[in-house]
C-alpha cells in the first residue's frame, strides 16, 4: 500500500515537473523570461568577476583597471537583482550597467593584448606568450555579462514569479506595447523581434561566440599545465561542435530545433565537470585547504568551467526561442 502511494507521489511530482517545464518553454519562446535572463546575468557577473579577481591578484593589481572588473560585478547583481522585483529598474538602470561591462570587457582585451606584446620576444613568441601571458579571451568573456543584462532589460516579465515556476503561465496581454519606451534607443524591428522572442537566430550566434571564448580560454589554460590530464581536452573537443552548431542554427531551423540542445546540454555537462576537477585540483594544491587563498590563487581557476556551462545554457535556451518571421 505505502509502495503504490509512494509511486502515485511520485507520478504526481513528475507531472506537476513536466507542466512547470512546458510552462517555462512557453515563456522563453514568447519572450517573457525577463527575470531568468536577469538571474543568468548575475550568475555570469559572480562568476566572471571572481575569476578576474583571482588572475589580477596574480598580477598584484599592477594596473588600476584591474580592479575595473571586480568593481562592476556589485552594481549587476544589485541592479539585475532589483530588476527581478522593479520593471523600471530592469529597463532603465539595467542597460546602463550591461554597457560599463560590455565597455571594460573591449578595453579589457586591448589592454590583454598589450600585455601579451610586451612580454619578451612580444609576437615573435606569440605562441609562447599567448600561453603564459594575460588570458587573452578572458576579457571578452565579460562581454557576455553585458549582453546577457541588455537582453533582459529588452524581455518581457513573464508570468513566473521570482520564488519558482509555481504561477500559472499568464495570457499575452494584448494592450501591451510593441516596444517598451526605454528601448526606443534601438531600432523598432530588433526591439520588438527580442521583447516577443524572435531572436533566435542572434541568441545561437551569441553561444557560438561564447562558445569560442570560452573554449579558447580553456585550450590556453591547459596548454599551460600541457595537457597533463586526459580530461583537459574535453573542453576543447565540445568546443568545436558548439561553435558549428551554433553557426549553422542561425541559417537553419532544423539544426537550431534538434542539434543546438544537444551540443548545448554536453557543453553544460563538460563545464560543470570541469568545475569539479578544478575544485579537485585546487584541494591537491601544496598546503590544500589550509592555504585556500593561495590555492585559489595559483591553482585552476575555480570557475572558469562555469562559463563553459553558461554557453551550454545561451545555446539551450536559443534552441527555444522564436526565430525572425514566425
Amino acid at each position: 500500500m505505502l509502495a503504490l502511494r509512494s509511486a502515485g507521489g511520485r507520478g504526481r511530482l513528475g507531472r506537476k515537473l513536466l507542466r512547470e517545464l512546458s510552462t517555462a518553454r512557453a515563456e522563453i519562446r514568447q519572450g517573457r523570461f525577463q527575470r531568468g535572463m536577469e538571474v543568468m546575468a548575475i550568475f555570469a557577473a559572480v562568476v566572471t568577476g571572481f575569476e578576474s579577481y583571482t588572475q589580477h591578484l596574480r598580477g598584484a593589481f599592477s594596473q588600476w583597471l584591474m580592479w575595473t572588473p571586480a568593481l562592476l560585478t556589485l552594481p549587476m547583481v544589485l541592479v539585475a537583482g532589483a530588476g527581478l522585483f522593479r520593471e523600471w529598474i530592469a529597463r532603465r538602470v539595467l542597460p546602463i550597467v550591461s554597457l560599463l561591462w560590455l565597455v571594460d570587457g573591449v578595453v579589457g582585451f586591448a589592454f590583454h593584448l598589450r600585455g601579451i606584446g610586451r612580454l619578451p620576444g612580444g609576437y615573435k613568441l606569440g605562441q609562447y606568450n599567448l600561453v603564459m601571458g594575460p588570458p587573452v579571451f578572458a576579457p571578452l568573456l565579460a562581454c557576455t555579462v553585458g549582453i546577457l543584462g541588455l537582453l533582459g532589460s529588452m524581455l518581457r516579465r513573464g508570468g513566473m514569479v521570482p520564488h519558482g515556476l509555481s504561477r500559472i503561465l499568464l495570457p499575452v496581454d494584448e494592450h501591451e506595447p510593441l516596444i517598451y519606451p526605454e528601448a526606443r534607443w534601438l531600432p523598432e524591428p530588433l526591439a520588438t523581434n527580442v521583447a516577443y522572442g524572435r531572436f533566435q537566430q542572434g541568441m545561437a550566434l551569441v553561444a557560438a561566440f561564447s562558445g569560442v571564448l570560452a573554449g579558447g580560454e580553456a585550450c590556453l589554460e591547459h596548454l599551460r599545465g600541457s595537457f597533463n590530464q586526459r580530461f583537459m581536452w574535453v573542453p576543447v573537443w565540445v568546443t568545436f561542435p558548439m561553435v558549428i552548431v551554433g553557426v549553422l542554427s542561425a541559417g537553419n531551423t532544423a539544426v537550431a530545433h534538434r542539434a543546438l540542445p544537444v551540443v548545448s546540454v554536453a557543453t553544460f555537462l563538460v563545464g560543470a565537470l570541469g568545475f569539479l576537477l578544478h575544485l579537485r585540483g585546487i584541494k591537491e594544491m601544496p598546503g590544500g585547504t589550509s592555504t585556500l587563498r593561495f590555492a585559489i590563487t595559483l591553482g585552476p581557476p575555480a570557475f572558469a568551467p562555469l562559463l563553459f556551462s553558461s554557453t551550454g545554457l545561451l545555446g539551450f535556451i536559443a534552441s527555444l526561442l522564436q526565430r525572425r518571421g514566425d
